[in-house]
């Protein structure tokens, strides 16, 4: 029952005391409603709209990991459950997410009227159902939560000075690389207990997070960069996107030793204990593994297959099977209704995206370039720039640009890189990125201040991105 499920919830999760929204996205809103599962919507008990909704997206979850091994499962099955899911999260999200969404599905609707009007095949299912694995991953590595770090306990000073500067970042980076926005919200939670978050512990969460979705098939961008290259290479995203994650994070050490981050003595950093990455390594490990010994499955499918496998086991090693029925309770419960924001983004996406390659295919293959390489490429990486600084979030880009490259002669790896770097400088500065709004709605710092403090951050990267671009082709060729 929901009063039971209230009554363990301590025993799992440190943090269950606080409804927080893990929203990687756009949007107005943290999906903070007032709701809570004892009480449920306005106060009614019993099964509510939000628990309705993660029962949804747990099934469109577990349809996903069974067509992994089983093709026979339908393609409208989880996309149904992941669109019944979202009309019931609707309300609880935020005017801004609103506009943006059905701006998505305005824009999405009249291409794909105009693509078949001139003649391009439209499917329903594909429509609807584009971006489903992504989310499907992301509802997977959701899982990670429930084994929160043991060491986030709320008693104890924080360390300071530059050791707590270097193993916050570190440590952000480190889980964030794994367990995405959770990593963000579980330090900042840490961080903000006994005093609010400042705006040099914001900027460092911020570029930490950021710096991962240049090579972490985890993040929500890695994963749209991948499936919108087919016969990309996720190996070579990692290994070009890894050089400009470390420069990052040394470009960060250096802010520290140069004197450009306020009051260093007195920095209150996160007390993390690197042992708390072992489980997030096993995984990373065992998808690696996974993908070097199939071809078939895509990466994106065996971390939404394998995630559940890895954290399931866990669980049942740290509580039994009571402790793993009492955590997924709270999984479906909890968790998986504050998706409405990557619902929102991702099924939106998916209906403009879909516009676009219609629209694109009525167009008698005309693209605005004729090839795609490191220089194009570098120019693709300023416009995630600057249109993130108009509040032009990086799906949009990625949308609109991957069908202009479909018949053209490019390489699907180059292009999954350049995306995959554009969505991480362009979430940095963007105002209105899931990351910088977390940090305003949540922690009371301004999204403003702190996406257009990250400018020299982004700016300095991009160069650095260039020089990456050509040796990739270089290398290449």
């Amino acid at each position: 029952s929901p009063a039971y499920v209230a009554a363990c919830r301590s025993r799992f999760d440190p943090h269950m005391d606080t409804a927080i929204s893990t929203e990687p996205t756009a949007g107005g809103s943290s999906s903070r409603d007032g709701y809570t599962p004892e009480s449920g919507p306005a106060g009614s008990r019993g099964i509510g709209r939000r628990e309705v909704a993660g029962l949804l997206v747990a099934c469109m979850l577990g349809a996903s990991m069974v067509a992994t091994v089983w093709p026979a499962v339908p393609t409208w099955l989880p996309a149904t459950a992941a669109w019944g899911a979202f009309s019931l999260l609707w309300p609880g999200l935020g005017a801004q997410q609103r506009i943006q969404t059905l701006v998505f599905f305005a824009l999405g609707l009249v291409a794909l009227w105009w693509g078949r009007e001139h003649g391009a095949t439209v499917q329903i299912e594909s429509v609807l159902g584009r971006n489903q694995l992504i989310l499907s991953m992301l509802a997977s590595v959701s899982l990670l939560r429930l084994l929160s770090p043991s060491d986030t306990k709320a008693d104890g000073q924080l360390p300071g000075g530059i050791g707590a500067y270097v193993r916050s970042m570190l440590g952000v980076h480190g889980f964030a690389s794994v367990i995405n926005i959770s990593a963000l919200i579980l330090m900042a939670d840490r961080l903000a207990h006994t005093a609010s978050l400042r705006m040099q512990q914001a900027l460092l969460l911020s570029r930490a997070f950021s710096a991962v979705a240049f090579y972490s098939p985890f993040i929500g961008g890695v994963a749209l960069a991948l499936a919108y290259t087919p016969g990309s290479n996720p190996l070579g995203l990692v290994l070009s996107g890894l050089p400009l994650a470390m420069a990052g994070l040394l470009l960060l050490y250096w802010y520290a030793r140069s004197g450009r981050v306020d009051d260093l003595e007195n920095f209150r950093g996160y007390p993390i204990h690197f042992e708390s990455l072992r489980l997030p390594v096993v995984l990373a490990l065992t998808v690696m593994g996974g993908a070097l010994v199939t071809d078939e499955i895509s990466v994106l499918s065996l971390i939404t297959v394998l995630t559940p496998l890895v954290v399931c086991g866990a669980l049942v090693a740290r509580g039994g099977l009571a402790g793993l029925r009492h955590a997924m309770t709270v999984y479906v419960t909890r968790r998986l209704p504050e998706m409405g924001g990557e619902l929102a983004l991702f099924l939106g996406a998916g209906v403009l995206a879909s516009g676009l390659v219609a629209a694109v295919a009525g167009l008698d293959g005309w693209t605005p370039v004729t090839e795609f390489g490191a220089l194009q490429a570098s120019g693709l990486l300023l416009m995630f720039i600057v249109f993130s600084l108009i509040c032009i979030h990086p799906v949009v880009i990625v949308s609109v640009v991957a069908p202009l490259l479909i018949s053209i002669e490019s390489d699907p790896t180059l292009v999954a890189i350049a995306f995959a770097m554009g969505w991480g400088l362009g979430c940095a500065v963007n105002p209105m990125s899931g990351t910088n709004l977390i940090l305003n709605t949540r922690y009371g710092v301004s999204n403003w201040a702190v996406a257009y403090s990250n400018i020299g951050f982004s700016g300095t990267l991009y160069l650095f991105a260039i020089v990456l671009l050509h040796l990739y082709e270089f290398g290449i060729g």
